[in-house]
């Protein structure tokens, strides 16, 4: 984080064998610069809900809901993010090129639960990214940059990238990456989109902290 200039940071399980206790004790070796996420299988929904609450008193920051691990159809899933919500945590949405369902899942979840904080990791990946461009018309929805940015700006889908950027602004964008070996990559893929410094300071710092509350 020091080499990179990273001054805070969110750790999130990179996948649901991977203990969250892990994460929220690596979180507590340094409290002001390093939070924890929790990634959760909805079911079994009595015992994942109160799990979720003993994670948010520990210190866990956000929420992930993995595609492999729910339906967007079932109940549970959408009681889990409730309780998210009232949790008054964030919400991230993993998969690596989200699925339509998924998609309207999130649609409905925005306009339900205005006051969320919703974030589609990995842009919702790069062919379904020109897809999900409309949901950031609402004010609780971002993207996170991780994996797909440095992908976007040298592949034919770059013109939806500049004119998300152009028409709606990098207040929609947030940083984020799976592994300190992106950093060098991320910082060049924005540097190709002509970012200023106020422009990057918003993607890399300013929402992050909104979506955290920290």
């Amino acid at each position: 984080m020091d080499a990179f200039g990273i001054e805070q940071a969110v750790l999130s399980p990179p996948d649901s064998t991977t203990s969250n206790n892990l994460y929220l004790k690596a979180a507590s070796i340094y409290p002001d610069r390093l939070f924890s996420a929790c990634t959760l299988n909805p079911r079994p929904i009595d015992e994942t809900r109160l799990q979720l609450k003993e994670y948010v008193d520990q210190g866990c920051k956000a929420m992930v809901l993995d595609e492999k691990l729910y339906h967007p159809t079932d109940p549970a899933a959408h009681a889990l993010l409730k309780t998210a919500i009232d949790l008054d945590i964030a919400i991230y949405f993993e998969g690596s090129e989200m699925r339509s369902d998924t998609l309207a899942f999130v649609d409905s979840i925005s306009l339900m639960y205005p006051d969320s904080r919703l974030v589609i990791l990995h842009m919702g990946g790069l062919f379904s990214f020109p897809n999900l461009i409309p949901l950031l018309a609402r004010d609780n929805i971002w993207f996170d940059i991780s994996l797909t940015l440095t992908k976007l700006v040298e592949s034919p889908l770059r013109s939806y990238l500049d004119a998300l950027v152009q028409d709606i602004g990098v207040q929609k964008l947030v940083f984020g990456s799976t592994h300190h070996t992106e950093y060098d990559n991320l910082k060049a893929a924005m540097n190709m989109i002509n970012l200023n410094y106020e422009q990057s300071n918003v993607i890399t710092k300013e929402n992050a902290l909104k979506i955290l509350k920290i």
